[in-house]
This record gives C-alpha cells, structure tokens and sequence, in this order.
C-alpha cells in the first residue's frame, strides 16, 4: 500500500506549495509512482507550479461528488508516466467533504501508487481535517528564520493532538551566507531550537520562482544538464523519505548533471532496500 505524505504549514507564504511538488516529482525521478493532491482548495496553485493550468478537465471535488472517476480526473505530469496529479476544485462552497468519499479516494490511490504527496491549504478547515485524516505522515514547511520556524512547531503540535506520530520539519529559502554570518540560524541552530525533527533544507534560489513561473517542474529538461541546487536537494529529501541515509546537505552547494545525480539516487536507494531485506 502506498504512503500518504500531508504536507503542511499553519503560515502562508512558506512555499508550501513548492516543497509538495519538488518532493513529489524527485520521488518520480527515482522511479517510485506518486500521485499530488491539491488539497489547498482556498488557493489551488498546484497547476501553476507544475505547468497545467491548460490541462485540468475535471477535479478532486468532481471524484469526491462522485462526478467522475480518479482516473478521470488525474492529469499526467511529465514524460516517464509515474507521476499524476489530482486538482482542487476551481470553486469550493465550503461544505464538509463526505468522509466515506475521502476514504474510497485514498484507498484507490494506495492501491495504485507508492507515494501520494498531499498539498494541504494553510488553515485548519473542515476539509483539511478530513485530508489530514488520510495520511500517514506530515512535512511542516517553514522559512529560514525563527518565527516561521515557531509557527512550524505550532503546526506541528496541532497535528500531534489529531494523531499525528511522524512530523518532520523542511526549512525553505535556506540563506547560507547569511547563517554564517550569524544573522540567520544555522542547520545546527534550527536543529537545537526545533522540537520537530529535520527532515531538509532548501537552499535560496533565484531560478526558482522563474522556473514556477514558466511552469518548469523540477526535474524537467535535458538528461545532460546540470541540476539546480534546489532540485539536488529535494532529491536528499526524497530519498530520506525512502529510507535512505544522505547527508544533509549532500550535492547541493555544486550539483552534478542531471542523469549522473539520478543514477547515484538510483544506486543508492537500492543499496537501501537490499541492507533492508
């Protein structure tokens, strides 16, 4: 059965939204089935950030209202065909979601895929409990300062008191001079002030919001090229997420071409799943 990752933030302007895609499509890059859910019904920017805005036909609501199928309304994401992504309804009137609709929609997706990465809205909602209900697991997204990182352990609390046993902490929009300066917290820092456990660290990238903005997904483009230090990273994160040990910061300050990094994820995530068996 595949796992159900909630990815989630209580303060807006995180990068939520991006975390949820770039871990979703590394997690393809390493060959794994993943499906997104735009579970943001309030801002729906899923489509934006992966280049679909032009290619949404029917939504998560439509599956939920029994309107369609999953398969419907799942749009594919990128060449290699491992990746689909679920919208969020163009216009929601804020009733509850069915309970029984969000269990069928989520069994269907386990069966199906090996990963569903769930991008869940920044309030606590009606809807969002019943999103958060379904996963196994949450990745709080914060800034690179400390009372964005706060607000991450707020989240965090709150997540514990509806059940939540594995919550991780991603820090976004990493300043590395800046925390060698000490005017910005250190890896170390964070690490020593936060009670939720560090999952990454996504460094500051100029190239980013353009890439969003051209719909340029991570991962994308030519095999020979190089990647950019903000795709190396979410591919550590990912493969953490799969039970692979990588250091922190690993490729990240000086990434290498994009079909070498892949194929040593590759490598070393099968060396991972051989020491497991």
């Amino acid at each position: 059965m595949g796992r159900v990752i909630f990815v989630t933030a209580f303060k807006g302007g995180v990068g939520k939204t991006t975390a949820a895609a770039g871990i979703a499509t590394a997690l393809a890059s390493l060959g794994k089935r993943v499906c997104i859910v735009d579970a943001d019904f309030g801002m729906r920017c899923m489509d934006l950030v992966l280049g679909l805005e032009n290619s949404v036909l029917f939504d998560c609501g439509d599956v939920l209202a029994g309107r369609c199928s999953l398969e419907d309304a799942l749009v594919r994401v990128g060449e290699s065909g491992l990746l689909r992504f679920l919208p969020a309804p163009m216009r929601y009137d804020g009733s509850e979601l069915p309970r029984d609709r969000a269990d069928e929609l989520f069994a269907s997706i386990r069966a199906n895929y090996d990963y569903c990465i769930v991008d869940s809205s920044a309030e606590l909602t009606d809807y969002y409990r019943s999103f958060a209900r379904e996963a196994d697991e949450a990745v709080v997204v914060s800034l690179h300062q400390s009372t964005s990182i706060r607000a991450a352990e707020k989240t965090a609390a709150n997540l514990a008191a509806i059940g939540y046993r594995r919550v991780r902490l991603l820090v976004n929009g990493y300043r590395y001079q800046l925390a060698a300066t000490g005017r910005l917290p250190t890896v170390l820092e964070v690490i020593r002030r936060s009670s939720v456990p560090l999952l990454g660290v996504i460094p500051a990238s100029e190239c980013l919001p353009a890439d969003q903005e051209s719909g340029e997904a991570p991962f994308g483009g030519k095999e020979r090229r190089r990647l950019k230090p903000y795709e190396a990273a979410f591919l550590n994160i990912a493969l953490r997420l799969c039970g692979a040990g990588v250091p922190l910061l690993d490729g990240v300050t000086s990434p290498g071409r994009k079909h070498a990094c892949l194929a040593a994820a590759k490598k070393k995530l099968s060396q991972t799943v051989s020491v497991s068996t």
